[in-house]
C-alpha cells in the first residue's frame, strides 16, 4: 500500500472516530438536559395541581424516553397552563396592591405628624412598583403594619385610651406595640399555614366586628369600613404566600431584586438575532421553506411562551443543516475511499502486468535460444544443400513466428496498461478537484467561524488565534507590539433610550470608522458587546497612542443619526505594551485596567496602562 493510501486511510479513521466522539458528546449532553429538566421540573410542585400535574407527565416522557407525539401534546398544555396561572398571578397582585392602596388611604386620611406622613406617602408612591415583586409583598405587609402601629399609638395618645385604628380592624388594643407586632407575625403565618390547607374562607362575623365604626365622640375621622374590600385583601394575602412563604431577615449577602422585564422590552432586540441568525444559514432549497415559516412567525411578533416554540423549531432547522453538511462530508470520505480502492487496484493490475511483462520477455528469450539450438543442430546434421535449406528456411520462419507472437502480446498488453492509466490520472484528477473543493469550504465556514456576523470584524477566536501568532513572532524576532482596548460610553443608554436596533447599527458604525482608520498590519476584533481588542505591531507607545487618539476622536465626530435624531458617541480606552516575559492575559489585564481608569475619570479619553 503507497503512503498516500495509507495516509488518506488514517485520515479517514480519524475523521471516524472524531464523529464517534462527537455523537458521543451529544448524547451526554442530551442526558445531562433530561436530568436538569427533570430536576428542575420538581421546583413548581405545589404552585397550581395543573402545572404540578403537565411537569409529573413531562418527567414521565424524559425518564421512558415515550414516543416524541405524546411531548408534542404536552407542550401546549403546559404553555397554557402556565400563561392561565400567569395571568391569576397578576390578578391577585392587582387585588392586593388596590387593597393596600385603600388602606394607605384610610391612613393618610389620619390626622398623621409630619414624620410619619412624609414616609407614608413615600410608601404610597413605591407601593405600586414593589407590589408587582411577589418578593417584596412580607416587607410591604410589615411596614404597612410599621405605619399603623405607629398611627394607633399617637391616635392612642390623643384619646387618652380611646379605641384606634389597629383596636378597630384586629381587635381591641391590650398591649404594647411590640406584643401587637408579635402577633400581627404569628397572624400572618397563620394565614400562610391556611393557604397550605386549601385557604379557608375568611369569617365573615370577625371581620364585621373589627371593622366596626368608630363611637361618637371619637377624634379620629369617619374611615369607612369596606368589608368585601379587607376580606379580599386578608385572601389575598394568604393566596401570596404561596409564592413568597417567608421574608428571610435582611443579609448582607441578599442579591438585589430583578423584576421581571415584559417581552417588548427586549422584542427589537430578540427579533434582530434570530434574522441573522437565518440569515447565516446556508440552506439547501429544500429547507428554504421552512426559513421562510420561520421568519412569518416572527414578523408577526412573539411573547415569551411563543418565542420558546420558534427557538426548538430554529434548533432543528440548524442541526438539520448541521447534519446535512455532516452528510455531505461522509458521502465524500466514502467516494473518496472507493475512488482510493479503485486506484490501488489499477496499480496492483499494472504491477501485474510488469510481472506478466518480464515473464513474457523471458518465454521469448528461452525460444530464441531454442530455435538458434535447433537451427545449429539441423546445419550440423544437414547431408546436402537442398536439405540443408530447408531445414534453415524452417528454423527462421519459426524464429519470426515466436517474435510476431510476442510483438502481438506486448501491444496488447501496452494498450491495456495505457488504457488504465488514463483512468487512474481521470481518477486522480478528480479526487484533486473533489480536495480542493472540500478545502475551499472548510476554508470558507473556518473564515464564517472567525467572523463576528454583526460588525464583520474578527471574533473573540480569530482573536486569540491572532494574538498567539503575534505574541510568538514578536518573541522570535523582537520588536514591539502593543494591545489596546476599545469600549463604546454609555452603550446600554443608546439601547435603552433607542432601541437595541439602533444600539446595533452604533456597533455597525463604529466597527467600520475603526477599520477604515488602521493601517493594513493592525488587527482589530469585537471581544463582546461594545468592547473591541487590536493589536498593533511596531508601534512605540507615543505612536499607538496617537492612532488610539484619532480613533476617538472620529469616532466623536462622526454623525450618528436614529430616526431623524441625533446620538452622541464616544469612546474610551486603555493601551499597554508587551515586555520581555509578558504573558498575553497580564497584558490584557493592564489594558483593561486602564480603559476603566479611562471610564472613571469621565469617559472620552485614552490611558495608558
Amino acid at each position: 500500500m503507497s503512503d498516500d493510501t495509507q495516509r488518506w486511510k488514517d485520515k479517514y479513521l480519524q475523521l471516524v472516530e472524531q464523529q464517534e466522539q462527537l455523537e458521543e458528546r451529544w448524547r451526554s449532553h442530551l442526558d445531562l438536559l433530561r436530568r436538569s429538566l427533570v430536576r428542575s421540573s420538581y421546583a413548581v410542585d405545589g404552585t397550581d395541581p395543573v402545572i404540578e400535574q403537565c411537569m409529573h407527565e413531562l418527567r414521565e416522557v424524559l425518564r421512558d424516553d415515550v414516543p416524541e407525539d405524546r411531548l408534542a401534546a404536552l407542550v401546549p398544555r403546559l404553555e397554557r397552563a402556565v400563561l392561565d396561572t400567569e395571568r391569576r398571578k397578576q390578578e391577585r397582585l392587582e387585588h392586593l396592591s388596590r387593597s393596600l392602596h385603600r388602606l394607605v388611604a384610610q391612613l393618610l386620611a389620619l390626622p398623621l405628624p409630619r414624620e410619619v406622613r412624609q414616609p407614608l406617602k413615600r410608601f404610597a408612591r413605591q407601593l405600586d412598583e414593589r407590589a408587582a415583586r411577589p418578593i417584596e409583598l412580607p416587607a410591604l405587609l410589615g411596614e404597612l403594619g410599621d405605619f399603623q402601629d405607629r398611627a394607633l399609638t399617637l391616635q392612642l395618645a390623643e384619646t387618652r385610651g380611646s379605641m384606634g385604628l389597629l383596636g378597630r380592624l384586629f381587635g381591641p388594643r391590650t398591649r404594647g406595640a411590640e406584643q401587637l407586632s408579635d402577633a400581627g407575625a404569628v397572624a400572618y403565618s397563620e394565614v400562610i399555614e391556611a393557604d397550605r390547607t386549601d385557604l379557608p374562607e375568611p369569617d365573615e362575623a370577625a371581620l364585621t366586628s373589627r371593622v366596626e365604626p368608630l363611637a361618637e365622640g371619637d377624634c379620629l375621622p369617619p374611615i369607612e369600613a369596606d368589608r368585601d374590600d379587607l376580606k379580599e385583601a386578608l385572601s389575598l394575602e394568604a393566596a401570596s404566600a404561596s409564592v413568597v412563604v417567608a421574608a428571610p431577615a435582611a443579609d448582607d449577602h441578599d442579591l438585589p431584586a430583578s423584576p421581571e422585564h415584559a417581552y417588548s422590552a427586549i422584542a427589537e432586540r430578540v427579533e434582530s438575532a434570530l434574522y441573522n441568525l437565518l440569515d447565516g444559514l446556508q440552506l439547501p432549497e429544500h429547507h428554504q421553506s421552512q426559513s421562510i415559516a420561520l421568519r412569518g412567525r416572527i414578523q408577526q411578533g412573539l411573547n415569551w411562551y411563543e418565542l420558546v416554540p420558534l427557538l426548538d423549531d430554529l434548533a432543528q432547522l440548524i442541526i438539520a443543516v448541521a447534519d446535512q453538511g455532516q452528510r455531505e462530508f461522509e458521502s465524500y470520505l466514502k467516494q473518496l475511499n472507493e475512488r482510493l480502492a479503485i486506484m490501488q487496484d489499477n496499480l496492483r493490475s499494472a504491477h501485474e502486468g510488469h510481472a506478466h511483462s518480464r515473464e513474457t520477455a523471458q518465454a521469448l528469450d528461452e525460444q530464441l535460444r531454442h530455435q538458434v539450438d535447433g537451427l545449429q543442430s539441423s546445419m550440423l546434421n544437414a547431408k546436402d544443400l537442398p536439405t540443408l535449406k530447408h531445414a534453415v528456411q524452417t528454423r527462421i520462419d519459426r524464429l519470426l513466428e515466436t517474435v510476431d507472437t510476442y510483438e502481438q502480446q506486448r501491444g496488447e498488453h501496452e494498450q491495456t496498461v495505457g488504457e488504465r492509466l488514463n483512468v487512474l490520472v481521470e481518477r486522480v484528477a478528480s479526487l484533486e478537484l473533489a480536495a480542493s473543493t472540500m478545502r475551499d469550504r472548510l476554508e470558507e465556514q473556518r473564515q464564517i467561524a472567525l467572523r463576528d456576523p454583526l460588525t464583520e470584524l474578527p471574533n473573540r477566536a480569530a482573536w486569540d488565534e491572532r494574538l498567539e501568532l503575534e505574541v510568538a513572532r514578536q518573541q522570535r524576532y523582537g520588536g514591539q507590539l502593543l494591545l489596546a482596548v476599545l469600549d463604546v460610553d454609555h452603550f446600554k443608554r443608546i439601547n435603552d433610550s433607542f432601541g437595541h436596533l439602533a444600539g446595533d447599527r452604533v456597533l455597525k458604525i463604529v466597527a467600520g470608522e475603526l477599520r477604515k482608520r488602521l493601517r493594513k498590519t493592525d488587527f482589530i476584533a469585537r471581544f463582546g458587546g461594545e468592547e473591541f481588542a487590536l493589536l498593533l505591531p511596531e508601534t512605540p507607545a507615543e505612536a499607538g497612542l496617537n492612532l488610539l487618539e484619532s480613533l476617538r476622536t472620529g469616532i466623536q465626530n462622526c454623525p450618528f443619526h436614529f430616526k431623524g435624531e441625533r446620538i452622541q458617541v464616544t469612546l474610551s480606552g486603555g493601551y499597554t505594551s508587551f515586555a520581555e516575559a509578558d504573558q498575553p492575559e497580564q497584558v490584557f489585564e493592564r489594558a483593561d485596567r486602564a480603559l476603566y481608569r479611562a471610564k472613571d475619570a469621565g469617559r472620552n479619553r485614552i490611558e495608558a496602562g
